[in-house]
């Protein structure tokens, strides 16, 4: 089964799986089950919340990585250097960009799981 889904490089993440589709569907089911509230933690940084935000882009650059979605962890990186830089401008100038891309990835993941009767447990 060819897994195409926009953002996401899964022969990568199909890799970092061993090879295992099922861990892979998995991984991606979890994927669109914990990232959503992360996100929403992130929506507003501030100054007071520069250092959860560092905490929570991390986690979201972790379970990116995992799924193939490489751009997402390629900017999650770089937002959560900028977090624990101190840099508040640097990353309220991109966040609003780097959800977007990621709820884009999760709405092209529920697709693709509905479309091909995958997203059960």
């Amino acid at each position: 089964m060819a897994i195409e889904i926009p953002g996401l490089n899964t022969n990568s993440g199909l890799e970092l799986c061993d090879g295992n589709m099922d861990i892979y569907l998995r991984s991606l089911r979890l994927y669109i089950s914990n990232v959503p509230a992360t996100l929403e933690k992130m929506r507003n940084v501030t100054e007071g919340t520069l250092r959860d935000y560092a905490i929570n882009v991390h986690g979201v650059k972790g379970s990116s990585e995992y799924i193939g979605a490489e751009e997402a962890k390629k900017t999650a990186k770089e937002l959560e250097a900028m977090a624990k830089g101190g840099d508040l401008a640097g990353v309220q100038a991109r966040n609003d960009a780097f959800i977007k891309h990621v709820e884009s990835i999760i709405s092209g993941i529920k697709n693709w799981l509905e479309k091909n009767g995958a997203s059960g447990a």
